[in-house]
């Protein structure tokens, strides 16, 4: 596989990192894990309303969801097509989710499936101590713009409402 200027092959496994890191914050509710996930100025489109810009309105708006209030989850990445900028500092990603999503309470045993798919455009900044940044990249990619497509949901929608 031939590299873009200024990127390693790594580059791509600190991308899927990236990616996956948003998968287990969303899975462990652990939403300050979204700061290593997307820039400070990110932009957002979530099928469930306006885009949203920057960290903290994502954290907001997801943790606040009832979606994620009253379930567990989990979010499996599947196929996935990653292509670095010839300049080896941007990257767009198209990546293939199922979420599964379980009730609680009066729901437990119940649950509701999306399939769907993330569309990415990554930014690369510079490698420092500490940033998840796998050996041999040569910097730490985030997410400056998603849209998040629903592509099918299966299940019992009431899960998401809770009790």
């Amino acid at each position: 596989m031939s590299t873009p200027q200024g990127s390693s092959a790594t580059d791509y496994e600190a991308i899927r990192n990236t990616l996956s890191r948003y998968c287990i914050a969303l899975d462990t509710k652990n939403f300050s894990l979204l700061e290593r996930v997307f820039t400070s100025d990110v932009i957002a489109k979530y099928p469930f309303g306006p885009a949203l810009e920057g960290v903290p309105a994502i954290q907001a708006k997801i943790s606040d969801r009832e979606v994620l209030r009253h379930i567990t989850s989990q979010h499996a990445l599947t196929t996935q097509t990653i292509e670095i900028a010839a300049d080896g500092r941007t990257a767009e990603s198209t990546t293939y989710f199922t979420g599964i999503h379980f009730g609680q309470g009066k729901w437990k045993g119940q649950q509701v499936t999306a399939w769907g798919r993330y569309v990415d455009h990554f930014v690369k900044s510079e490698a420092s101590e500490g940033q998840d940044i796998p050996p041999g990249a040569t910097g730490r990619w985030l997410i400056a713009k998603r849209e998040t497509v629903f592509m099918g949901r299966l299940g019992e929608e009431g899960v998401m409402d809770g009790e």
